[in-house]
């Protein structure tokens, strides 16, 4: 009787060490950050300046009112040198709080398009020539979503 509980004693112990060493390879190392969404451009020859400046009066100026707004945390344009034809020269950044950013939501929406139309109202008969020659000047080569994340030490 002895021996089946020392047997009964080990095999408790072993498992507890086991789902120790189980629980610590399974710690991650890092944390989870922000979350940013991509948008990967190629703008055509000598219109990077063109597609720049018209990226201030819409994009950068609903980037701007939805960070006061509180809607995204920050944005910011990435520029570099394509390194192939099918390479893109910028990306544009969205940092979002979190995943949950995404989830549909009916007052994030209404505030969104108040953004959407205000910029347009500001900008008058050009906002839509200026959004309609987007489509001339630069090509869309995909968007992605990714976290931010922060190594542990």
């Amino acid at each position: 009787m002895k021996i089946k509980s020392f047997f009964s004693f080990l095999l408790i112990v072993l498992f507890l060490s086991s789902f120790e060493q189980i629980s610590a390879q399974q710690e991650s190392p890092f944390e989870d950050g922000t979350v940013w969404s991509l948008t990967f451009v190629r703008t055509t020859a000598n219109k990077t300046n063109d597609y720049l400046k018209g990226l201030a009066q819409t994009w950068a100026a609903s980037m701007e009112e939805a960070k006061s707004e509180g809607l995204i945390v920050s944005y910011k344009i990435l520029s570099g040198a394509a390194a192939n034809k099918e390479d893109f020269n910028l990306v544009l950044m969205i940092e979002n709080k979190n995943m949950a950013s995404f989830d549909p939501d009916e007052q994030r929406k209404a505030a969104w398009d108040a953004i959407q139309k205000k910029t347009k109202e500001k900008m008058g008969d050009k906002f839509d020539a200026t959004v309609t020659n987007y489509d001339n000047i630069r090509d869309i080569f995909g968007s992605k979503l990714m976290r931010e994340i922060h190594l542990k030490k």
